[in-house]
Order: structure tokens, then C-alpha cells, then sequence
């Protein structure tokens, strides 16, 4: 499928999370070298183009990229759900974030040009600043290195206390020597680590879809201080109530509100076991 020139005018929203308290366990990560890139894919149950791309991210740990060199998020948007199928992971949410990347005007093509004229799926956004088809594998390779190589602008790490179904992300952000001094803003992602679908009607129907890294919520963004002594930033997130922990990735990423660059993203490892108070 190709309507890139669907435009969508619509204002970017928080994915609000609720809060309930049980007991509590801990886990802590610190980021990887090499950097550790971001991966986002805007995709669609809805989109015929969009399977190749989701199987990729799906793939990427077989593919030698594991979360500590990629992180993958999926972003399920809304507007192929009237195609003949409602994808059950869509939000309109996750569309006006798309739509932010093109208003803001600084994603550009791996050939370097600038600029969107519309939205697609199945866009694949590298690090907030390149884009390209996600059925693309070759530029996904390519692009990943690249951003890879780049020398970071900022340390990330995270601490992680589960109590029931609310996890508690501690971030501490840190600048390196001779970085920009900047604004920036902090969020944690909650994603399904797989997700299984029988589609039964639009494009894909009659297919059984495999997605990973597919995004539930987005807590709000937290303005991130790099003046020395900076306390830790907090950020609280709850579990999908379909999902049991070991079913959960989080993902924390620290993300410029201008441009949208990504400066550190990271993998948040959840405890081994569980906060007792966890409800399969």
C-alpha cells in the first residue's frame, strides 16, 4: 500500500498511565557500547505493506541486533482501520506522533534530503532523524550503523522497582564532555514483547501477523536537567492488564522536544521475578 499523501492534522497527546501498588522488586541497566540506537515503525494491521516490516523488527535479535544495540518500538496507527479491519493495537495516539515527526521538519531521507510530505506505513524512523520504508532492510542495516557510530551526546541510566502492576523508572542523564547543551525531554515506553493476530478481513485477512516491541503506552515526557548534581529523573508506568510482566518490555528514551532527535534510548531491564503482588 502507498498513500504517503495522506496528510493528518491532528495534535500530539499524552498516553496517560494509571497507578496501583503491591510489593516491590529491582533491577538496574546502564547504557551499552556502542551506542544503543532507537527504532521506531509506524505499521498498521490494516496495511498489506506492513507484515515484511513488523516480521523485521521482529527479527532483529536473530539478525545480530539485540536491545542492547537496538531498540525497536512499534507504533500502531489508526487511520487504515477503516479498511475492512480495526487493528487492536491502534491509537490515535500513536498516529499524532507520526504526524509530529512531519510537522517538525527536521526527519530527512537516507540520501539527505529533508523533509515529509505525508504520512506512510511502514515508515521506520532511526534515531528522530532518518526515515525509510521499514520493508527497506538493507537502508535499516545501514542507517542502524551509522547512527551507531555516532559518539553520544548523553549517558542514560535506569533503574527499574516493580510493585504489582505499576513499574517506578529511575533515569539519570548525563552530559559528555563536549556536548550541545540543549533541551531535553525523557520517556518510558510500555510494549508487548510479541504479539500474535489472526487478521480475518481488510488486506491482510485470512493472515496470522507476528509483531514485536508493539507499544501499549508512552508515559508522559520529563524535562531532563544536565546541571551538575541534577537529581534523578522518576517516571511511573503501569502493565497492560492483558499482559503479565514477563510478557513487557520498557523501553526509556531521551528525545530533543525541537527537533525530535534521539540523544540515548535504552532497554530497561524488568527484574528477573516479578513483584509478588504481580496478577497473571
Amino acid at each position: 500500500m502507498n498513500r504517503s499523501g495522506c496528510l493528518l492534522a491532528l495534535a500530539m497527546t499524552a498516553v496517560g498511565c494509571a497507578q496501583s501498588v503491591a510489593a516491590t522488586t529491582r533491577a538496574t541497566t546502564a547504557t551499552a557500547t556502542p551506542r544503543t540506537v532507537l527504532v521506531e515503525l509506524f505499521t498498521s494491521q490494516g496495511c498489506s505493506s506492513c507484515p515484511a516490516a513488523d516480521e523485521f523488527v521482529h527479527a532483529l535479535p536473530a539478525l545480530g541486533l539485540p536491545r542492547a544495540r537496538v531498540v525497536p518500538l512499534t507504533f500502531h496507527v489508526d487511520y487504515w482501520n477503516d479498511l475492512g479491519w480495526k487493528d487492536p493495537f491502534s491509537s490515535s495516539a500513536f498516529t499524532q506522533r507520526q504526524q509530529r515527526y512531519a510537522e517538525a521538519g527536521f526527519l530527512r531521507a537516507p540520501d539527505g534530503q529533508e523533509g515529509l510530505s505525508g504520512l506512510y506505513t511502514p515508515q521506520m524512523i532511526v534515531d528522530g532523524a532518518v526515515h525509510f520504508s521499514g520493508r527497506s532492510r538493507d537502508l535499516a542495516f545501514a542507517e542502524i550503523r551509522r547512527a551507531a557510530e555516532a559518539a553520544p551526546a548523553l549517558d542514560l541510566q535506569t533503574d527499574v522497582a516493580v510493585e504489582g502492576d505499576r513499574a517506578d523508572v529511575t533515569l539519570r542523564v548525563t552530559a559528555r564532555p563536549g556536548a550541545r547543551r540543549e533541551a531535553w525531554a525523557a520517556y518510558v515506553a510500555v510494549a508487548a514483547r510479541e504479539a500474535r493476530t489472526q487478521v480475518t478481513r481488510g488486506e491482510n485477512g485470512g493472515a496470522t501477523l507476528l509483531e514485536a516491541a508493539v507499544v501499549r503506552a508512552l508515559s508522559p515526557s520529563v524535562a531532563v536537567s544536565l546541571a551538575p548534581g541534577a537529581p534523578p529523573l522518576h517516571v511511573t508506568v503501569t502493565r497492560p492488564s492483558d499482559l503479565p510482566w514477563s510478557a513487557v518490555e520498557l523501553a526509556a528514551v531521551v528525545q530533543s522536544p525541537k527537533t525530535l532527535h534521539v540523544a540515548a534510548a535504552q532497554s530497561v531491564m524488568l527484574p528477573t521475578e516479578p513483584g509478588r503482588g504481580e496478577r497473571k
